[in-house]
């Protein structure tokens, strides 16, 4: 927080009035169960957004992104999108739907700060809404309800900026803990709290992310793509669905091609739906703290986005085989958390020194230097500055 309070200090020669601090998600498992509104586990991680705020005297509003040195700046009278604006949209989404419902606004100077602006543009956008509504809710003394502060933070990522946002995320955020995971249903989107053994607590085993530092741009696209052929793949299975829940859709149809989809879109929903039951099934295993089943079960996820689904990366590859050779590693698995090429590994203690010395041949095969660290998630989103806020 001091760093954002030093560049606010720094562009605009005030203190912020205003600091709230957004972190990001890590999708444990049912990445990509939307698709079919199934389960998936989500936690927060530690990447981290700042948005700092504070008054301007006319109608403009200044916006700095302290972390890639670039500004922005649009007037309260002609708030639109623009798609040169590119991380401002994400403030300005929030600032327009505010305004559109009668809030009333004087100028402002807006900073914003912290290693999640490097994430993808989905990850940015959710979490650059949310912590601008939260510093506005703060700041105008809105004293919005949590419902109100996810529709608003939701309409500015898809209706202002036609960006995907997860409601998932957004909950996840806003009430995330250290050492806890939220198990979501997606088909009623309700969630139960679970906690998260495998930390620096466990005395047995602990599990690891694990950052390629692939560029960040090399899987985007890719995953991107595969996205809309998901889309498309769900779309053609809800058709040849006669009813019930999407998700229930009986496996054994798609393995025995009892439905007329192509190979294509067959590997898809047999992926998506496994995927999904497979994170059902994890929930019971992480409320037994049954660190073997569960990582077996990180492996036939693993092993599904690599030949079903077809969305890892040599890099990916290398790290996750490289776990699943050494003596007391359980399980690996690509997670989402908005960076490229990240993955989880769940290990004994005493075989994390091993794993890690690996981590050097990947750097002179690969030219990346991995960075790791014990998957512990963070505090919810929340303003942090005013600290009585």
């Amino acid at each position: 927080m001091d760093n954002v309070i030093k560049q606010h200090s720094k562009e605009y020669g005030e203190t912020p009035l205003v600091i709230a601090q957004v972190p990001g998600t890590c999708t444990l498992l049912g990445s990509y169960a939307d698709a079919c509104r199934g389960w998936s586990l989500v936690g927060s991680d530690s990447s981290v957004l700042y948005v700092a705020v504070s008054y301007r005297d006319d109608q403009l509003v200044r916006l700095t992104n302290a972390t890639l040195n670039d500004r922005k700046r649009f007037s309260l009278g002609n708030i639109k999108f623009r798609k040169e604006d590119r991380w401002g949209n994400y403030i300005k989404g929030v600032v327009a739907i505010l305004a559109n419902e009668g809030v009333s606004f004087s100028g402002l100077n807006i900073t914003v700060e912290g290693n999640l602006l490097y994430a993808d543009n989905q990850m940015v956008s959710t979490a650059c809404s949310l912590g601008t509504c939260l510093a506005l809710d703060a700041l105008l003394g809105l004293n919005m309800s949590l419902t109100s502060q996810i529709r608003i933070s939701y309409q500015a990522c898809t209706t202002f900026n036609n960006e995907p946002c997860k409601i998932s995320d957004l909950l996840t955020m806003l009430n995330a803990q250290k050492g806890k995971v939220l198990f979501f249903d997606l088909q009623h989107v309700t969630y139960k709290e679970l906690g998260f053994p495998f930390t620096n607590a466990n005395e047995e085993h602990v599990a690891i992310i694990v950052d390629s530092k692939i560029s960040p741009n090399a899987m985007r696209e890719e995953i991107n793509s595969k996205r809309r052929a998901i889309e498309r793949a769900f779309t053609k299975l809800k058709e040849l669905k006669s009813g019930g829940f999407l998700r229930d859709f009986p496996e054994n149809e798609l393995t025995a091609r009892v439905v007329p989809l192509d190979e294509e879109a067959r590997h898809i929903c047999e992926y998506v739906l496994m995927e999904s039951h497979l994170a059902n099934d994890a929930a019971s295993l992480l409320n037994a703290k049954d660190a073997l089943l569960y990582g077996k079960l990180m492996n036939r996820v693993q092993a599904g986005l690599r030949d079903l689904l077809e969305v890892t990366c040599p890099e990916v590859d290398w790290l996750t085989k490289r776990a699943s050779e050494l003596n007391g590693c359980l399980g690996s698995v690509q997670i989402s958390n908005g960076f490229s090429g990240n993955i989880m590994v769940l290990l004994s203690k005493q075989a994390l020194t091993s794993y890690i010395s690996r981590l050097e041949d990947y750097e002179h095969i690969f030219g990346f230097h991995p960075r790791w660290y014990v998957y512990e998630g963070s505090e919810a989103a929340r303003v942090v500055f005013p600290e009585h806020r």
